[in-house]
């Protein structure tokens, strides 16, 4: 009971704390058709931005289908969901950073002209630790899908950038330069084998 309570007040606090992309405090890592910033809001944040030529509902599909992601995105070797809802992911990292895993639990939320698919850390479920994993505790961030009214959606990954262990912040930038660029790169791939 006392993990519940410990995971919930992290979970409302990570949650309240995610920047949103007008926060006018993000670093920029990267400009372009892919842009990739951080910040240092209550945790390091981190942000990966493109401009897409689809319907939010063809972004949706591929993004809510997290059982999958392991065959959508190149760093992911294994998500599943359980009974309860509840996603395991786990990430494989370039040397010589370990690889990681978390666990977590997604919600839709509905605003006109936008959808996000907002994640947070459920280790109030017990999935088993893997020796070879660092469990990232901390997990949270979402994805934001904005209608651009022109036949275009603006997509938004917003995640906790920290990864646990001892990585200067050369490496960590590195890192969150490869994740954000993977994640929009890997969508438009999906988006066109379909």
């Amino acid at each position: 009971m006392k993990h519940f309570f410990i995971n919930l007040l992290f979970t409302s606090v990570a949650l309240s704390s995610i920047p949103t992309l007008d926060y006018n405090e993000w670093i920029s890592l990267q400009k372009g058709e892919i842009s990739i910033a951080y910040t240092e809001k209550n945790y390091t944040w981190c942000l990966s931005m493109s401009t897409f030529d689809n319907k939010m509902e063809d972004l949706l599909n591929i993004i809510e289908d997290v059982e999958n992601y392991h065959q959508i995105f190149d760093s992911i070797v294994k998500s599943t969901r359980d009974k309860n809802d509840i996603v395991h992911i786990m990430v494989d990292y370039p040397i010589p950073l370990s690889d990681r895993d978390y666990v977590v639990k997604f919600d839709k939320i509905l605003k006109p002209q936008e959808i996000i698919y907002r994640f947070h850390s459920a280790t109030n479920f017990i999935i088993p630790e893997d020796e070879n994993y660092i469990r990232l505790n901390n997990a949270a961030g979402e994805w934001r899908l904005k209608d651009m009214s022109n036949g275009k959606t603006l997509v938004s990954y917003t995640w906790n950038g920290e990864l646990k262990g001892s990585a200067p912040m050369w490496i960590l930038k590195k890192a969150w330069i490869r994740q954000g660029n993977e994640i929009m790169i890997n969508l438009k791939e999906r988006l066109e084998r379909k």
